[in-house]
């Protein structure tokens, strides 16, 4: 969200926990603190009812949530780190995602291993790949494994130049064999 659009959201979070307020405190008989004279009247087909209350207090926590969401801020985003080398005519970055394409370009042809998900650190001008996927059946896994890693690491030191660090690969689950059925 854009500034503008959270902070309208703060103003409306504030203005929804002050009329929340209003209508909890009545409903339950708080009449000796408000006292203008205009208000009663309507605010007396409120008082005594918990149905009110019940309403008002819905309205809180919901303001409440807004008001938290409209402060957060989004944690989530994955940082786009670059690795960086000098040559004779300047300056070469690339991407972590450079990176991640590289390493999917390579597991993609492993069709013994499914559903890949590859998060890759930088640190040093050392490249450090983790990936997770889940393997067929019929799989040896620690020698596609050992296949797969040797593959990447020969594919982005040979396209970046860069030094892999470590190849990590867990596998989370076996997946279920398909059947085609005539």
């Amino acid at each position: 969200m854009y500034f503008l659009d959270n902070a309208i959201l703060v103003i409306l979070s504030i203005l929804l926990i002050l009329t929340s307020v209003f209508v909890v405190v009545y409903s339950l008989g708080g009449d000796r603190f408000i006292s203008m004279d205009t208000l009663i009247d309507i605010a007396e087909l409120i008082k005594g009812n918990y149905t009110y209350a019940i309403i008002g207090l819905a309205i809180l926590l919901l303001s409440i949530r807004m008001l938290i969401v409209g402060l957060k801020i989004n944690r989530n985003t994955a940082k786009t780190t670059y690795l960086v080398q000098r040559t004779d005519h300047g300056e070469v970055c690339i991407s972590s995602e450079t990176i991640i394409g590289l390493v999917e370009n390579v597991s993609n042809k492993f069709t013994s291993v499914k559903n890949i998900i590859t998060k890759v650190n930088i640190l040093e001008g050392q490249v450090f790949i983790d990936l997770k996927g889940e393997v067929n059946p019929e799989t040896n896994i620690p020698e596609t494994i050992k296949d797969l890693q040797n593959k990447i690491k020969e594919h982005v030191e040979n396209s970046t130049g860069a030094t892999v660090g470590e190849i990590k690969v867990v596998i989370s689950r076996v997946t279920k064999t398909m059947r085609n059925v005539k």
